[in-house]
């Protein structure tokens, strides 16, 4: 380092990291974000498979519902003509379709009336020249409002909950960092030596979270649930690497060193922390890559990427930029607002034995309550209840019902099998109605005598497509009880079919997750293990950090139970990863410390110097997460957003508290087998 910044060497990483700078912030403009969880089923799934059949031979159009109130059967042939000669409209279905317009209404079917014509409000559904996640459909969702402006009318349709989580996803993507980083900088003037530290540190995350952002363009994709969290947790996660760094060049200056000298010390001694605490936060990310529900490869890889571009910008741009701003934090150095004492009495601690115990009986407490949680596994949309997409789904639920559309291919079927499966399904509660062929036309009739416009809506090839319309609009067990219902009547009807729709991908995607779980748990905690294992050069201090660390976890989760909330299970497993990975520096860095100080101590005064040296740093680091997670958490609009923010936010609570406040009665209790199982760490290697 010292010959690196005393050389030319220096102007050019600076010059290489801004270009880096510049370059990520303009090609994070061309990432494409993906609002699709369905997208990252494994490729020979149920879903995907029947989707690419569905494309293949009827094309996986939008389907929308428009009511328009205050209208007459008769009125409702002008609407429905404008609605089809609206450039974008595939298709259009109405009460028009099956009765004269001109029939009074008392001389029509009531069921079939039911289904169209309630309260003076005529229901269409609509189908788009466009799939429900392209977003050319918010131009063709504009042209049916604009055409429909002189009416009373509500819309609704996955295609229009998408168009929200894409309006709320890029509002929220910079809405939490606005937020963390006024806390980060009030927390950085309140522990700082100068009021030139947050500039320092701020500047350096900056670069680091451009290039990470950056690089997404180089995925095929990005979810948009990665996208709105990975700033922000990126920021929370990495705060620390800086901080310790900055902290420790500090110390050297105080001890007399040249501005040269005190970074290339600083740098080589915060360099084992600053790496162990980047390898574990990456291990408890990489572990998501082994999930089948590529979701996790998706964040496992952004925010992996996040941390990766974070550590070799605290390790090579830092030093750098605190060259060249020595003399602004010389000059406008200030009293740190929170001060050490550095003269420590040896005292007995009490009851170290009984918070062992304590915290023991709570994990296992903790364990059994977060196994009966009940999770939510589907794709959760933006749901502001004062947005205009909100306020028209209620209008038009409160007039028709839920709309709810699975789609059902099915492959060399007949009339006795289409009526077969129809029958099945027809007399349970949770199925509205069903459209299909035999129900649109009389069944008696030969196929080859249909029009061939109307049968090329149902038949395609050996395909036949039928539409059910489930009473059942969100995810719960009735959902999955329906689910059943439609696999289970398929299976005595076709002999190969696919189940196509919200609900079914749901229950397919909560199949999958469920069998990505322990491997994924398993492997994060395991590789933890490892990473600490070699960091600390000891065999029973890494067991004692990862069961303490997740014991936190299942605290964290244990919680959700006793709240009696559903949670998301893809935020579960994040989650798990990153509170893991996240959170166990905190133990590194006190065990690391009392290891040290115990070489030449008693263990209850090595005990005492490792809080005065750590906890600042714990709290600090703690603070910033759980504010970026509980930011999240307040201010998100998408519900898979806002659960995993709560869920970070608590889970760095709990994980300093539980170091903070046991993990020092842990260690004295095991301190023979600690030091017996420990190889005394390198002077130096330690950061303040």
């Amino acid at each position: 380092m010292k010959r690196l910044l005393s050389g030319p060497g220096k102007h050019f990483i600076w010059i290489l990291f801004a270009i880096l700078f510049i370059a990520g912030g303009i090609s994070s403009i061309f990432t494409k974000v993906n609002y699709d969880l369905t997208d990252y089923l494994p490729k020979d799934s149920n879903t995907v498979t029947g989707i690419e059949i569905l494309e293949s031979h009827f094309g996986n159009n939008a389907m929308i519902q428009v009511m328009v109130e205050e209208l007459s059967i008769s009125e409702g042939v002008t609407i429905a003509n404008t609605l089809r000669d609206i450039p974008g409209v595939h298709n259009l279905i109405w009460l028009g379709d099956a009765v004269d317009p001109l029939t009074p209404v008392e001389l029509i079917d009531p069921i079939v009336l039911e289904r169209f014509y309630q309260n003076d409000s005529l229901l269409f559904t609509v189908t788009l020249d466009c799939d429900p996640f392209d977003p050319i459909a918010d131009s063709l969702i504009q042209s049916i409002r604009d055409e429909l402006s002189l009416t009373t009318h509500s819309l609704r349709g996955e295609v229009l909950d998408n168009i929200e989580a894409r309006r709320v996803a890029s509002k929220e993507i910079f809405k939490v960092l606005l937020i963390v980083i006024p806390l980060a900088i009030i927390v950085l003037l309140m522990i700082g030596r100068s009021w030139f530290e947050p500039v320092l540190i701020l500047a350096n995350l900056a670069v680091a979270i451009a290039i990470n952002m950056g690089t997404n363009v180089f995925l095929d994709q990005v979810s948009y649930i990665t996208l709105t969290m990975v700033m922000a947790l990126q920021l929370a996660l990495s705060f620390d690497y800086s901080l310790f760094l900055l902290h420790r060049y500090e110390e050297e200056r105080e001890n007399g060193e040249t501005v040269i000298a005190a970074i290339a010390k600083a740098t080589k001694k915060t360099f084992t922390s600053i790496t162990g605490s980047a390898l574990t936060t990456i291990a408890g990310f990489m572990a998501l890559l082994l999930m089948r529900y590529s979701i996790g490869q998706d964040m496992g890889i952004v925010l992996s990427k996040g941390i990766l571009s974070s550590y070799l910008t605290a390790i090579l741009l830092l030093p750098i930029m605190l060259f060249f701003g020595a003399g602004l934090l010389e000059k406008t150095k200030h009293r740190p607002l929170f001060m050490r004492r550095e003269t420590l009495k040896p005292r007995r601690y009490r009851g170290k034995l009984f918070f062992t115990v304590f915290l023991a009986l709570t994990i296992l407490v903790a364990f059994f309550m977060e196994r009966r949680n009940t999770y939510l596994y589907g794709n959760a949309s933006a749901e502001d209840p004062k947005s205009v997409i909100s306020i028209d789904k209620v209008n038009i639920d409160a007039t028709f019902g839920n709309f709810n559309p699975i789609v059902i291919l099915a492959n060399s079927v007949d009339v006795s099998q289409e009526r077969n499966f129809i029958d099945q399904i027809s007399a349970s509660p949770l199925i509205d109605s069903v459209d299909a062929l035999s129900t649109t036309v009389d069944p008696a009739i030969p196929r080859e005598l249909y029009p061939p416009q109307l049968l090329d809506q149902y038949v395609s090839g050996e395909f036949t497509r039928l539409i059910v319309y489930s009473a059942v609009s969100q995810e719960n067990e009735d959902m999955y009880q329906m689910v059943s219902l439609l696999e289970n009547a398929a299976d005595n009807a076709f002999s190969e079919y696919y189940l196509i729709g919200s609900a079914p991908a749901t229950a397919e995607i909560r199949r999958t997750v469920s069998e990505d779980s322990s491997m994924v748990l398993w492997v994060t905690f395991l590789a933890i293990l490892f990473v600490v294992m070699i960091l600390l050069r000891s065999l029973s201090i890494p067991v004692i950090l990862t069961v303490l660390i997740q014991g936190a976890v299942w605290i964290n989760f244990a919680i959700g139970y006793v709240q009696q909330k559903p949670l998301l299970f893809i935020g579960f497993l994040i989650v798990s990863a990153l509170q893991m990975g996240g959170t166990v520096d905190y133990g590194i860095l006190l065990t690391h410390r009392y290891v040290e100080f115990r070489a030449n101590n008693s263990k209850e005064l090595a005990i005492q110097q490792a809080m005065r040296k750590s906890t600042l740093s714990i709290i600090t680091s703690s603070f910033v997460l759980a504010s970026a997670g509980f930011t999240e958490g307040f201010l998100s609009s998408l519900p898979a957003v806002s659960a995993i923010g709560f869920l970070i936010g608590r889970g760095a609570v709990l994980s300093a508290v539980v170091i903070l406040f046991f993990l020092p009665s842990i260690l004295l209790v095991f301190d023979p087998l600690i030091m017996k199982t420990t190889w005394s760490p390198k002077r130096g290697d330690t950061n303040d």
